[in-house]
């Protein structure tokens, strides 16, 4: 029998030491079960220069399951990050960090969610081996792209709402500059799998500068 993506987050919880307080019982609600903090780092501390302080922690890129992260757009250096263990130290650069708080959130079908999501996402095409992306340029190209990946994300998008930004930083002396867009409306929860798997993923590219998180609000 396929392992879901809730019992392999149970799983790596209980090799982690981390006592889940979910059974495994099929006769549950989907539940997924995360943990959720701030850290903050130097006001002038960059994305990548954060990414990598939290793979020193967590042992993998953002995106490749084990955790996601996010800029807080309140605070300059604070960064919130979901991961499916909490971590056992904090960053070593880090000025200031929450304890990881556990979140557990309800993914049966036919829930409806409010979302926030800052994400790149446009033409992908393959230069010397090297995936690169050339992000949409018109909101309305976004809410296309959203809405027509529903079923591969799990949900049906109900209200949506798009602004473009760029995020512009410097990095060991090269200056960068990504746009994105900010998706922001309301869900329906289609498919729990598919649901789960991206929230743990991430969504669209450039995830280890802290894009293709996805905030819930019921």
């Amino acid at each position: 029998m396929k392992e879901s993506v809730q019992d392999r987050v149970r799983l790596a919880q209980i090799r982690s030491g981390v006592a889940s307080e979910l059974g495994f019982t099929k006769l549950d609600l989907p539940k997924l079960e995360t943990f959720e903090t701030a850290v903050t780092f130097a006001p002038d501390c960059d994305p990548l220069t954060a990414h990598d302080e939290l793979v020193a922690v967590f042992g993998q890129k953002a995106g490749s399951g084990r955790f996601l992260f996010c800029a807080d757009s309140s605070v300059a250096g604070r960064y919130w990050v979901r991961s499916v263990v909490p971590w056992k130290s904090e960053p070593a650069g880090a000025i200031t960090a929450l304890a990881p708080k556990r979140i557990v959130t309800q993914l049966a079908p036919g829930l409806m969610y409010h979302f926030s999501l800052a994400v790149c996402e446009g033409e992908v095409s393959v230069v010397d081996g090297r995936k690169h992306v050339r992000p949409y340029r018109l909101g309305l190209e976004y809410e296309r792209w959203f809405e027509a990946s529903g079923e591969e994300f799990g949900i049906r998008p109900l209200m949506l709402s798009t602004s473009l930004r760029s995020l512009r930083f410097q990095h060991e002396g090269t200056s960068f500059r990504v746009d994105h867009a900010v998706l922001e409306g309301a869900l329906e929860v289609v498919d729990t799998e598919s649901m789960m798997r991206k929230l743990l993923r991430g969504f669209g590219s450039h995830r280890r500068l802290g894009l293709g998180m996805m905030k819930l609000q019921s």
